[in-house]
């Protein structure tokens, strides 16, 4: 099974092509919520050695929505963390609400329901792209410096897993918001995605 350091410019592709479907479909699911059109990038796609974490991920406060995935037997296959920069949360917020300022537990619901929309279809676009089903659990909120949330998390994949999946998009509207989506996926969603891999 090759590691993911190895893998070559089509491998890396297929998987920004799974952020772009998925990405798309949150996109247009947020367009029909904010009742306003939403372009969203082609994401970039960056290869993480879960050790470095510290080091490659922003250090700065943001909106964090974890999600636990499992499979269909209820296994667990992973995490999958979206983390949106404190300042493009706001915007977020102001977007849905169309207010500057709302109260603490309206500003974690509206992160709460674009992490929902946009785990939701990041999980679709997998079972859809790559043939795999997995479900995303009710979602994990804080807004906390971006690798505090899930230090513990990554405490516990270390010892299963080298490595994870950034995948870095901007929601284009009247104004620009930055999310960014972590796979930190177990050794047998890891092993899955590799054999796809290998069969392109």
């Amino acid at each position: 099974m090759p590691e993911f350091e190895l893998l070559n410019e089509m491998e890396v592709e297929v998987l920004k092509e799974l952020g772009n479907i998925g990405t798309g479909h949150a996109a247009t699911s947020l367009s029909k919520m904010l009742n306003k059109y939403i372009e969203i990038s082609v994401p970039e796609v960056r290869i993480i050695n879960i050790a470095n974490i510290h080091e490659e991920v922003y250090n700065e406060v943001v909106a964090g929505v974890l999600f636990g995935l499992e499979d269909l037997t209820g296994g667990n296959s992973g995490y999958l963390y979206i983390m949106i920069p404190k300042e493009s949360a706001d915007k977020l917020v102001r977007d849905m609400y169309g207010m500057d300022e709302v109260d603490e537990e309206m500003y974690g619901s509206a992160v709460m329901e674009a992490g929902n929309i946009l785990g939701s279809a990041f999980c679709d676009a997998s079972a859809d792209f790559m043939d795999l089903i997995i479900l995303p659990s009710p979602p994990n909120y804080a807004v906390d410096m971006a690798t505090a949330i899930v230090d513990g998390i990554i405490s516990q994949m270390a010892q299963k897993s080298d490595h994870l999946i950034l995948f870095e998009t901007t929601l284009n509207s009247e104004s620009n918001i930055e999310i960014d989506l972590i796979l930190l996926p177990e050794e047998d969603l890891f092993t899955n995605i590799m054999q796809i891999l290998e069969g392109l």
